[in-house]
């Protein structure tokens, strides 16, 4: 199991996907949502280095730039909030949101394993 495993939920399949991971001492993961009234989000993901929890933040402001594989994320630490702490053993964090690379909403699920 990894630590923070990010998952989508494909409808076509009836069935979770894995589609991301972060271990402790990894670089924080992102994703972007576009809202429908045009404007984005954008999410920041963390495992704890001693591997006790992991935080999903949400921009207050900032910017991200997708360069295929990579992703640079512009923004001071205080420009983020804290949206949900996950420990071992508690409930995934889900939430429901429009990608730059998929044409349709997504549910992605956030769930922290030691």
């Amino acid at each position: 199991m990894s630590p923070l495993r990010i998952e989508a939920y494909r409808s076509d399949l009836s069935k979770w996907v894995q589609v991301g991971e972060v271990k402790p001492g990894d670089p924080p993961g992102s994703i972007s949502q576009n809202k429908p009234d045009g404007t984005r989000e954008l999410y920041l993901f963390e495992c704890a280095p001693d591997n006790s929890q992991s935080t999903i933040y949400r921009s207050k402001f900032g910017a991200d730039v997708d360069m295929g594989q990579l992703r640079a994320v512009i923004s001071d630490r205080a420009n983020w909030e804290t949206i949900k702490v996950l420990r071992e053993g508690e409930p995934p964090y889900r939430m429901t949101l429009k990608t730059d690379v998929s044409p349709q909403r997504r549910i992605i699920r956030f769930t922290h394993h030691k």
